[in-house]
């Protein structure tokens, strides 16, 4: 599921002076181990343009440089643990790099790492299309380290560069940005009024540009509003008291709001859109609130504090239940019975259409790659997901277009997975597999 919440294209051989640059390749970047060096490539680090500055711990194991790695991803510290898949530290690292996206990941003081872990950075940078960045004093990389990248850099070239060569490339650190107005995150404080006189006492109260700005914000929820008018009106038919139909609309128009003026504004551009059309949508408050926005919920669902959170958790499958829960207001129930081909990619992000009723996650919240999931389980975190591995590919399987299933069909399950009974399945599907091991030694 997760994938559903989260291709280099052909180019030119590699330049390095170019910020866009095709293929992925491998940069060896040769430093003398100063403070100068981790601060001015830290500085780097930026999640959200697609660049992950790691400084791992020395002589760790897989695991723990995993772990490493996923803190340097926005997981909270400690997360693997609290979540009870320590185990799976190194496979979820290589998971969230490809589903976060990311295009540059600098591992700083890269010499204190195995050869077998420079390998597992390799091929896990291969296989996502980023381009990987180590670090180490000196000439570069020693011999040993240096054959097991070549190994696995699945073909693409590894460049020995100094290390303030990088910075010429990788994205120079964001300047802060200074809020426009006093209502938060850059929106305007707008007048508590209701609809019909919301637009009216904003042009009066605001200066010009906070109303500009108010302005553009309502003249789109008030379309959008309008245009979903026609299904509101058949699906609450009969049932002029219905709240959960009007409060997937709201939903829809309030996702993008990023501050409680900003919903607000969506909120009485929305209720002036659907009175246009004959609908006249009461948004009292009532005895029992609940996630519906018609219980007057201004808060917005998906700020930047709440996806900085929802970015911290460790498993998937629980980053997923947890972002839909909070973007929808789902219960665990509606949660349980959504089915994968429920959610679908759109240009501006998801929608989650459960049974009559439409969702919308925009694209900000949706970090992670998209992907077509053929089947999925929902379980709880300390749950084994072993015992319905066999099920799980079998569902697949079936789920699979009739032009796929005549071609070469491969199964990577990750060390979470190992477990005779899933090699069997595939086995005897005639599906070639590969399934992670906890390394014992």
């Amino acid at each position: 599921m997760v994938a559903q919440l989260m291709a280099a294209a052909s180019a030119p051989p590699v330049s390095w002076a170019s910020p866009h640059r095709g293929s992925a390749a491998v940069m060896v970047l040769c430093d003398d181990d100063s403070l100068g060096c981790v601060g001015e490539l830290g500085a780097r680090h930026d999640l959200d343009r697609g660049v992950v500055v790691c400084l791992p711990r020395p002589d760790v194991t897989r695991s723990a440089f995993g772990e490493d790695l996923l803190v340097a991803l926005g997981k909270t510290p400690g997360g693997l643990a609290a979540e009870g898949v320590s185990r799976r530290g190194w496979d979820l690292a290589a998971l969230w790099v490809r589903a976060e996206r990311v295009r540059e990941l600098v591992v700083l003081r890269a010499h204190r790492l195995s050869a077998g872990q420079w390998a597992d950075l390799g091929a896990v940078t291969a296989g996502a299309g980023t381009w990987l960045w180590l670090v180490a004093p000196g000439a570069g990389a020693a011999p040993a380290h240096a054959a097991a990248l070549a190994t696995s850099a699945a073909g693409r070239p590894i460049v020995h560069r100094p290390w303030r060569a990088a910075l010429a490339v990788l994205p120079a650190p964001k300047r802060g940005s200074t809020q426009v107005a006093a209502g938060g995150h850059g929106f305007p404080v707008v007048p508590d009024v209701e609809f019909p006189l919301f637009r009216s006492a904003a042009w009066r109260l605001l200066d010009p540009a906070e109303f500009t700005r108010v302005d553009t914000v309502y003249r789109d929820a008030y379309a959008r509003a309008r245009e979903h008018a026609p299904g509101l009106r058949r699906a609450t038919a009969g049932q002029p008291s219905s709240t959960e139909h009007v409060d997937a609309v709201l939903q829809q128009l309030t996702i993008d709001a990023t501050s409680t003026d900003e919903v607000f504004t969506r909120v009485r551009a929305a209720q002036a859109g659907l009175f246009a059309e004959g609908l006249f949508v009461d948004l009292r408050p009532r005895p029992s609130p609940t996630w519906g926005m018609s219980t007057i919920r201004l808060q917005p669902r998906l700020d930047h504090a709440t996806v900085t959170r929802l970015r911290g958790i460790c498993d998937p499958t629980v980053a997923a239940a947890v972002t839909l829960s909070r973007a929808t207001g789902m219960t665990s129930g509606r949660l349980q019975a959504l089915r994968c081909g429920e959610l679908l990619e759109t240009d501006s992000g998801l929608d989650v259409r459960a049974g009559e009723l439409t969702y919308r996650i925009p694209a900000g919240a949706t970090w992670a790659e998209t992907a077509t999931v053929l089947a999925a389980d929902l379980m709880a975190g300390n749950e084994d997901p072993r015992a319905h591995a066999g099920g799980l590919l079998g569902r697949a399987l079936a789920a699979l277009p009739a032009a796929a299933r005549a071609g070469r069909i491969r199964l990577r399950a990750d060390a979470g997975y190992f477990a005779g009974s899933l090699a069997r399945a595939a086995l005897l599907a005639g599906v070639e597999f590969a399934i992670g091991a906890k390394r014992i030694a």
